[in-house]
C-alpha cells in the first residue's frame, strides 16, 4: 500500500463513518478542533492527519482507530 493510497482509504473510511453518525464537518470540526477545511482534505485523500488527530477523530466519532485505518500491508 502506498501513502496515497493510504490517505484516500482514510478518507474513504472518515467520509462513511461521518455519514453513518449524522454528523457534519463542521460538527466534527468542532468536537476535534480542526479546521473544517482540513476535514475536507482529509475525507478527499489530500492529507493525513498525525496520530494525535486520528485518535480526536476517533474519539468524536465514537469509532474505534481500526475503523479509520485498515492496515493491512506494509506502507511504501
Amino acid at each position: 500500500m502506498t501513502e496515497l493510497e493510504l490517505m484516500k482509504n482514510f478518507g474513504n473510511n472518515l467520509k462513511e463513518i461521518l455519514e453513518d453518525s449524522w454528523m457534519t464537518q463542521k460538527e466534527l470540526s468542532e468536537e476535534t478542533g480542526l479546521s473544517e477545511s482540513m476535514i475536507s482534505y482529509y475525507i478527499h485523500g489530500k492529507r493525513m492527519p498525525n496520530m494525535k488527530n486520528i485518535i480526536n477523530i476517533a474519539l468524536a466519532l465514537d469509532c474505534e482507530l481500526n475503523e479509520l485505518i485498515e492496515i493491512k500491508e506494509r506502507i511504501m
